[in-house]
């Protein structure tokens, strides 16, 4: 989109499509980091491993934040939604709207 912002897609050998999106704000990134974190202990764990190990299988995961595991959040029961809410002081529905804020404003 002439004036968005710029993004990294890529796509894989086994079709699957993904998008490397910046942040703007430190702020964004402190949130989202500290949610993947609450994610990683909340959801279960891909394929049966450490969602670490999964994700540095070959190289160490630097300066990522895994958005499929963030956009987990949304499914999660509301009684751990309120737990992982009131962990990073805002709302269910402040972390659900700053998710899909990321989602829609990166890729529309």
């Amino acid at each position: 989109m002439a004036g968005g912002r710029e993004i990294l897609l890529y796509t894989g050998f086994m079709g699957n499509i993904g998008v490397f999106v910046p942040f703007i704000t430190k702020e964004d990134v402190d949130f989202f980091q500290t949610l993947e974190m609450h994610m990683r202990q909340e959801a279960p764990p891909l394929a049966g491993r450490d969602h670490l190990m999964y994700r540095s299988f070959y190289a160490p995961v630097k300066a990522v934040i895994d958005g499929d595991l963030c956009e987990q959040y949304n499914l999660l029961p509301m009684d751990k939604k309120r737990a992982v809410a009131q962990e990073l002081d805002r709302t269910p529905a402040e972390i659900q709207k700053k998710i899909e804020d990321m989602r829609v404003l990166a890729a529309f």
